[in-house]
């Protein structure tokens, strides 16, 4: 995961306590300079970025959120990353993303 990318948490289905939640967290590629870093967060912040939703094994909803890769890598490797990381975390099976054109959520 090479190019910078960044991704956020718009919605927390997991957590029980308000002060638990991960919503609006921001997450950018390690890779990822302080400006491309900040100018990222800003196109997420403005709704930019794919919507994507985060499910258990038992297909209950963990996490929603949108993420930004470099143009032309939609689809790619990089739209794993909130499943790497959510799966370390809290065991999150599978990712869907939003296909803009049909309006339908599908399996990555």
């Amino acid at each position: 995961m090479a190019d910078p990318h960044a991704w956020i948490i718009t919605e927390d289905h997991i957590a029980i306590r308000p002060e638990e939640s991960r919503a609006n967290r921001f997450i950018a590629s390690a890779n990822a300079d302080l400006t491309t870093h900040y100018q990222l967060t800003r196109r997420l912040k403005a709704g930019e970025g794919t919507p994507w939703r985060l499910y258990d094994g038992d297909g209950n909803l963990d996490y929603a959120g949108r993420i930004i890769v470099p143009p032309g890598q939609e689809g790619g490797e990089l739209w794993f990353a909130p499943l790497d990381w959510a799966k370390s975390d809290t065991g999150s099976a599978e990712i869907h993303y939003l296909n803009t054109r049909t309006g339908q959520w599908e399996v990555l």
